[in-house]
């Protein structure tokens, strides 16, 4: 009996430890959805377990409020449409975990850490999986936080402001295309990809209509630099995946992140911008109906 108690409590810490465990992890808060749309928050936690060390090297800072966005954004996403995203969001602080690095750089070598990265990824991929099993197609949203000059929102979609740059022939070749995260959704759409990252129906415009200044959008095709152009979960996850298409969303803080109001106020204007954005190029519903 004692043997076979030990033998159950040894099984149970090996299934514990690996990556597809089926037991939580305490640092991965992951809300499943009934709708295409998945949302991951990797810099928004502010846990810092003393049995994790500091990480030594890489970009430390949290992404402030990043995690209160998403949730309000899911919030807004319920109320607009009757049906929830997927949310998987990291509640270590960054200094403990980056999320958004491959394991090296992430968890620089701390079993705890490695294991919440593990988990962290495990539960996009279930919540990708989920939304295409479900309605033929998942849209990831990756949610970070920036505080470069002039209030933008800055979509990444995998591609420099260096090849944005280029002329819109070389942005619509199909080779150029396959190297972005809308790939799946340029396969379906009636206009030219150049078109879709930076057109009159691109999401950085529709966002632009309802007063966030926002790049790539025709104000601001070519974003000036410092820019984000989408890191390791767009990469992961999206790039080269059948049926998923999606973008990094890089949010500043000042009249944005930083207070409940108006992260309220840029919800109320992002979840209709992707539900049009989403109805308009994939001719699909991004509430799941």
């Amino acid at each position: 009996m004692i043997f076979r108690t030990l033998l159950f409590t040894l099984s149970s810490f090996i299934a514990f430890g690996a990556e597809n465990s089926a037991y939580p992890n305490a640092f991965i808060d992951e809300i499943p959805g009934d709708s295409p749309l998945v949302i991951s928050a990797p810099h928004g936690g502010r846990e810092k377990p003393a049995d994790i060390p500091n990480r030594t090297y890489g970009v430390t800072d949290a992404d402030a409020n990043t995690q209160e966005l998403a949730r309000t954004v899911g919030e807004h996403f319920f109320k607009s449409t009757g049906h929830r995203p997927h949310l998987i969001i990291c509640l270590l602080h960054r200094s403990k975990l980056d999320a958004n690095r491959d394991i090296k750089e992430a968890a620089q070598r701390n079993a705890i850490a490695e294991k919440a990265w593990h988990d962290y990824h495990a539960a996009i991929t279930r919540a990708l999986a989920a939304a295409v099993a479900r309605h033929g197609f998942a849209f990831l949203i990756d949610l970070h936080g920036q505080n470069h000059k002039g209030l933008r929102v800055e979509l990444g979609y995998l591609h420099s402001s260096t090849k944005l740059a280029q002329p819109d022939p070389l942005l619509d070749a199909p080779a150029f295309a396959a190297t972005g995260s809308l790939q799946f959704m340029a396969k379906n759409a009636t206009v030219s990809y150049s078109a879709l990252l930076k057109g009159p129906t691109s999401l950085g415009a529709l966002l632009e209509n309802g007063g966030f200044h926002s790049t790539p959008s025709p104000r601001l095709p070519v974003p000036d630099e410092p820019y984000f152009r989408g890191g390791y979960t767009v990469d992961r996850h999206i790039r080269g995946t059948p049926e998923v298409t999606g973008l990094q969303i890089e949010a500043n803080r000042t009249r944005l992140r930083d207070t409940a109001a108006n992260r309220e106020r840029f919800a109320i204007v992002l979840v209709p911008s992707l539900l049009t954005f989403v109805r308009t190029h994939l001719k699909k519903d991004l509430g799941g109906r």
